[in-house]
């Protein structure tokens, strides 16, 4: 490896070191990062007439594929109090 990809990757290491550091700044970014799709998505499924609670499945690995699995084709409960709406 060349010295200047060394001292690149030396750089790289140390800019991401420096972020882990400092938690304000990466927990900001992370909390938006989650918030934001786990809102709309608990939006979504309030008006499929289910629980918005049930998005926090999203933080379960394996089981969230499995409830989006099970969402998407499941009748829901939206549909059979509003008939007209299909």
């Amino acid at each position: 490896m060349p010295l200047y990809a060394e001292s690149l990757l030396a750089e790289w290491i140390d800019a991401l070191s420096r972020l882990v550091e400092t938690p304000s700044l990466l927990g900001v970014v992370a909390v938006a990062l989650l918030a934001v799709p786990m809102l709309m998505a608990g939006r979504v499924l309030g008006r499929a007439g289910y629980s918005p609670w049930w998005v926090l499945l999203v933080l379960v690995p394996v089981v969230n594929l499995i409830a989006l699995w099970v969402f998407a084709f499941v009748r829901w409960p939206a549909i059979d109090r509003h008939p007209d709406a299909r």
